[in-house]
């Protein structure tokens, strides 16, 4: 019989070391190496453009003082950038705790309590039977109810023997990195908004300048036709288009001084603040406002863009959590401890006899809830391909977005030289119906022509210029410019 329990007791043993031995087996790697889709120039940009350079910081990128004054105001305010701070501050905690874990944690404890036992239960009568033996003193009698009072410290330690706690420490520390590239791309998306909404008051003042002017003229062209009806040389339908062609231009008038307020408005709502005036220069013209830069290289992107660093930093994040979660298949390392003063009579504390403390160590091992480890590994397998697409298609668009907007930019620079020529054309075209008309040579209809194209022009012109400004900051961010 003796035999027989020793022969079970050798095939539990054996049982257990296989069953130790079957989870330290890792399932097949679900995730293969991923490598990065690189590219070493962007189409469609001459290579003269395409060469390395370090992109200045965005205060000496914008030479208008006005613009650095509300960027410094929106970075101080804006409360999309305060939230991207907030979770700095929450990754921060998140990685200082990842660092506390590869220490014991250590608590002090205290309790009082008090237990009576039954007198048909085994500690009942054990405890009656044991007050009657002669190596008790009076003060070690067991009272019924039993007291029970503690006082001291105990600790926890959990060792990983397969690098789970560092590699934990490793996604929280990347996490932290994220957080912080994240504020870097709010930042430049809002210095970049913050320029984009400047240029577009300036634009929108220069053509309320524009508009105006012309309605000047306009105006004193309804004069001069009033006399001309009055000494019979043209017609009233002569004045009743002068007088709409007028109407229409004070139209156009009143939408650009509604579309200029709510512009300013969404400026102001940039800059964290309410609506107020916004200070600025008087011209859109002067192209030195901004620093000249070059396309620079595919591969610098990798460094100075901070969303294909934050998406970098997601990656290298996930790759940790995963090699976290490959190693919850091994075995772990328990240690637990307490000392501490115990006894049933607190006035006893202070005597060494009171004295109590325990040490253990226990090696832990899945078996039953291996399945669960698996799942939780696909699952952080699956977020990890996510990001590292994620990964790529950044840097997928940051390549493309550097190619169009350079392009646009450059488009836009002709544009707007070939419009501020059509405008000098049609001036002297003006020049030359207002003589025409006067001496009977033009009707009204070719002067009411050429003034409204001259108006059309104007206008076209100075959009062009705005999206040129627009496009040359949109590039510059595309760079990776603006967080600096």
């Amino acid at each position: 019989m003796k035999r027989k329990s020793q022969h079970y007791t050798i095939s539990a043993v054996v049982l257990l070391i296989a069953s130790l031995l079957s989870s330290c087996k890792l399932p097949q790697e679900l995730s293969g190496t991923d490598s990065l889709k690189q590219t070493t120039t962007f189409s469609y940009v001459p290579d003269t453009v395409q060469r390395a350079q370090d992109l200045p910081a965005w205060r000496d990128f914008f030479y208008d003082p006005y613009l650095v004054a509300l960027i410094d105001t929106a970075i101080a305010n804006n409360l999309d950038l305060k939230m991207a701070s907030q979770r700095i501050y929450q990754a921060q905690a998140g990685f200082r705790y990842s660092q506390r874990v590869f220490f014991p944690s250590i608590n002090a404890r205290t309790a009082a309590g008090t237990t009576r036992f039954g007198d048909y239960t085994v500690d009942g009568v054990g405890n009656f039977d044991t007050n009657f033996s002669p190596n008790l003193t009076d003060e070690q009698r067991i009272p019924n109810p039993v007291p029970d009072y503690f006082l001291g410290a105990e600790t926890n330690w959990e060792i990983g023997l397969a690098g789970k706690l560092r590699n934990r420490k490793k996604a929280a520390m990347s996490r932290y990195m994220a957080a912080e590239f994240n504020r870097h791309a709010v930042q430049t998306h809002l210095v970049a908004g913050a320029a984009r909404l400047y240029y577009e008051l300036l634009a929108a003042d220069n053509e309320l300048k524009i508009i105006r002017q012309n309605l000047a003229l306009q105006q004193r062209a309804l004069e001069i036709v009033d006399i001309q009806k009055q000494s019979g040389q043209i017609n009233e339908l002569a004045v009743k288009q002068f007088q709409v062609q007028l109407l229409q231009t004070q139209a156009l008038e009143a939408e650009r001084i509604q579309y200029l307020i709510g512009v300013e408005n969404s400026l102001n709502t940039l800059l964290g603040r309410y609506p107020q005036p916004i200070p600025r220069s008087d011209t859109l013209i002067a192209t030195d406002q901004l620093a000249v830069i070059s396309s620079g290289l595919p591969a610098t992107l990798l460094q100075n863009r901070p969303d294909i660093r934050e998406a970098e930093m997601q990656l290298k994040a996930n790759e940790a959590e995963l090699k976290a979660v490959k190693a919850s298949f091994f075995p772990v390392l328990n240690i637990s401890a307490f000392i501490a003063l115990n006894g049933f009579n607190p006035t006893f504390f202070f005597n060494p006899a009171s004295l109590a403390y325990t040490l253990t160590g226990a090696l832990t091992a899945p078996i039953i809830n291996r399945n669960q480890i698996m799942t939780d590994y696909r699952l952080q397998a699956g977020d990890k391909k996510v990001a590292f697409y994620n990964y790529q298609q950044r840097v997928l668009q940051s390549v493309a977005e550097v190619s169009s907007y350079y392009n646009r930019m450059m488009g836009y620079q002709q544009v707007s030289e070939l419009k501020q020529r059509e405008v000098n054309e049609l001036k002297t075209a003006t020049v030359i119906a207002n003589d025409l008309f006067l001496t009977g040579y033009a009707n009204y209809l070719e002067v009411l022509m050429v003034r409204r194209n001259v108006l059309d022009a104007e206008i076209q012109s100075m959009e062009a210029t705005k999206e040129f400004f627009h496009s040359y900051i949109d590039f510059y961010k595309a760079m990776g410019g603006g967080w600096r």
